[in-house]
């Protein structure tokens, strides 16, 4: 069961509200000085993931639990986007949306949710999707923005061990991003409360 058009709608002016926001807040970094991981292959970073922690967003304030993420190649070189999650009401609110690479390395991405007249999604040069941690394996990463003021731990399963918690933690700290700024989010078959990352 999913949400109604109306809430889907609001969920999406809420991300685009956050993420403008975002793409003007200064903090006296450059983006040359947030540290990234060298590399990501966007073939193997495909698939679902599960929302660990996150700094709290507007467009998730609608989310009770279930925060995932799913990632899928396309044909132009654009990554499509669904993101979905568990309401308070007990339904499925979800949006739907696209990334852009802005280098080679594809460690530095612009994601949309604003659709474009005739199809596809409006982009800029903003990096509101930038990977500072990533394992080797590809089963955690830990993402942010050049502004520093967005963080999520992301996992391939609904719970991560405290070994991979604390690399995350660790890989947020170098990036200049505080980790006691993330907060849990609920999953079936992970954490049921929510609390710091670092506690």
């Amino acid at each position: 069961m999913s949400d109604s058009p109306l809430l889907r709608r609001a969920a999406a002016v809420a991300v685009c509200s956050v993420l403008t926001l975002a793409g003007t807040a200064a903090t006296g970094a450059s983006a040359a000085e947030l540290q990234q991981v060298s590399r990501v292959d966007l073939g193997r970073y495909a698939g679902t993931w599960y929302q660990i922690a996150a700094v709290p967003q507007l467009f998730e304030v609608q989310c009770k639990k279930n925060v995932r993420a799913q990632y899928r190649p396309k044909s132009d070189g654009s990554v499509g986007v669904r993101n979905t999650c568990t309401t308070w009401w007990g339904s499925t609110s979800e949006v739907n949306g696209a990334a852009r690479a802005l280098d080679a390395s594809n460690t530095r991405l612009n994601v949309s949710f604003v659709p474009r007249p005739g199809g596809g999604f409006v982009h800029s040069g903003d990096a509101n999707y930038v990977v500072v941690g990533l394992a080797a394996d590809y089963s955690w990463a830990a993402v942010t923005n050049d502004e520093r003021s967005a963080g999520f731990l992301l996992s391939r399963a609904p719970s991560l061990g405290s070994g991979e918690s604390a690399a995350a933690v660790a890989a947020f700290t170098d990036a200049g991003v505080d980790p006691c700024g993330l907060r849990l989010t609920r999953q079936d078959g992970g954490v049921t409360r929510t609390a710091s990352l670092c506690s």
